[in-house]
């Protein structure tokens, strides 16, 4: 067993002991007992109220306590990750994979352009001739194309 697999057991069980640690105060010191137990008229009462506001300060403590041992982990060099998930690619990885498919994206869009009996989008820029040279007006129509004649 390596050492880090030793420190991230050791923190596993260090933080649910953690996580128990405020039930068995509060419980060990009769602070709150069994719903339903008579009152023994202390500030911390048996009353919902107390309870409400252990579960509130449970909350907060667990949360801080998940925090404290993703960082922990984290630290150990052990990053959370989904379980349903594959792990993210490499920047390098995604930037290939980014380029492939845009590649691809121009290929099916001079496909598609030759389908429909046009020249692909490169092939017009290169072999047409300026607008400007053209006897046809800015709409691309002739006079003689506009029915008046």
């Amino acid at each position: 067993m390596d050492r880090r697999h030793l420190l991230t057991v050791a923190l596993t069980v260090a933080a649910v002991a953690l996580a128990a640690l405020p039930a068995a105060v509060v419980f060990g010191l009769g602070w709150l007992g069994p719903a339903g137990s008579p009152p023994t008229g202390a500030v911390t009462d048996r009353t919902p109220e107390a309870w409400v506001l252990f579960a509130l300060f449970y909350l907060v403590w667990m949360g801080g306590l998940m925090v404290l041992l993703i960082v922990a982990n984290d630290r150990l060099g052990r990053h959370w990750r989904s379980w349903d998930r594959d792990p993210r690619p490499r920047k390098r990885q995604r930037r290939r994979l980014a380029a492939g498919m845009s590649y691809l994206a121009g290929q099916e869009r001079a496909r598609a352009a030759e389908a429909r009996g046009g020249r692909p989008r490169a092939a017009r820029s290169r072999d047409a001739e300026p607008r400007a040279a053209s006897p046809a007006g800015p709409a691309g129509r002739s006079a003689h194309d506009e029915g008046d004649g």
